[in-house]
């Protein structure tokens, strides 16, 4: 059995986040996967430019590329300076 809220996995590194319409943006994450009532999520920071991160945080949905070269459906929840908030807004799969 399995407590609520139970986190699965932290993982740190280099990765990029892309959103339709913006650039590319070479960020620094920290992503902390859990379990929680309905299944798997994701959330985090970032830090990378403010200026290529703003246009991502007005977009409603990014996607991270982690350094495994897998990629995470997310959402900007937050930007301050050079640091964003994010949350996962699809499947976890295997990470």
């Amino acid at each position: 059995m399995f407590e609520p809220n139970e986190v699965l996995k932290t993982l740190t590194g280099r990765g990029l986040v892309s959103a339709e319409g913006c650039e590319t943006v070479r960020v620094r994450y920290r992503l902390v996967v859990e379990r929680r009532q309905g299944g798997l999520v994701a959330y985090g920071t970032l830090n990378g430019s403010h200026a290529g991160l703003r246009p991502i945080w007005l977009e409603p949905d990014a996607q991270l590329r982690l350094k495994s070269g897998r990629r995470l459906d997310i959402s900007l929840t937050d930007l301050v300076g050079d640091t964003a908030e994010f949350e996962s807004t699809g499947p976890i799969g295997v990470l």
